[in-house]
């Protein structure tokens, strides 16, 4: 399922379209841990469901504090006694499991000195400025390309 949580769960009643139940939080899981995840996965005698907001042949998920309240937007009714798995957790679009770290991207690096290249040199018993500004320049560079990539969800 591409999931970082993975939940069995066996169904104690009849839940009909639009209407919701809950299930406990999967093993090492917690509210700030899914919080904000996207793409989970509901599986249904082999019928699978896309996590979504609302609409026709899906379901949406609210994560409390102690629970995760599911609502039933499948379309059929979820029946007692059926073994359901669910997955949370699958990558957003930035490439995070929680929504609100995604906003905590550092800033990129100012350097004014200094010519960056791609290697780091020994500055050895008698260094320079100059050396030391390009070593500077250089991990400076590194660090933002890396900061770059990762707004853009290319680090993986």
């Amino acid at each position: 399922m591409g999931s970082i949580a993975v939940k069995n769960h066996t169904m104690a009643a009849d839940v009909t379209n639009g209407n919701t139940f809950t299930v406990t939080y999967p093993s090492g899981q917690t509210q700030a841990s899914l919080l904000g995840t996207l793409g989970g996965q509901l599986v249904s005698n082999q019928d699978k469901y896309n996590q979504a907001p609302s609409g026709a042949g899906t379901f949406a998920v609210s994560f409390g504090a102690s629970n995760i309240t599911i609502t039933n937007n499948t379309g059929k009714t979820l029946t007692a006694g059926e073994i359901i798995k669910l997955s949370f957790g699958k990558t957003d679009r930035k490439g995070s499991y929680n929504g609100a770290l995604a906003a905590a991207v550092p800033t990129s690096l100012t350097t004014s000195v200094g010519t960056a290249n791609d290697t780091i040199p020994d500055v050895g018993a008698s260094f320079t400025q100059a050396t030391l500004n390009n070593i500077i320049k250089t991990l400076s560079d590194k660090i933002n390309a890396l900061i770059a990539a990762q707004n853009n969800n290319t680090v993986q």
